[in-house]
């Protein structure tokens, strides 16, 4: 069998694939876009902006759908 290269056994894993570098970007998008519709039309249904707020920012997608159905004004 073909000896491994010294560098090899010390980095355990396979090199990482593109698909790591959007699966972030997937978690935070939805909490900018919520933040910024949230700042663009500060006036909500239910609850102040600043928990609208803290629901997008913390339930990232659930927030956002939330959002859209309960806390976005009739106004718009």
């Amino acid at each position: 069998m073909a000896e491994l290269p010294a560098f090899a056994d010390s980095l355990g894993s396979p090199p990482p694939t593109p698909w790591i570098a959007i699966v972030p970007l997937v978690a935070i998008l939805p909490a900018v876009l919520c933040m910024l519709d949230i700042a663009r039309h500060p006036r909500t249904q239910r609850f102040p902006p600043q928990i609208w707020l803290a629901i997008c920012a913390f339930g990232n997608v659930l927030g956002l759908f939330a959002y859209v159905r309960f806390g976005r004004g009739e106004d718009r």
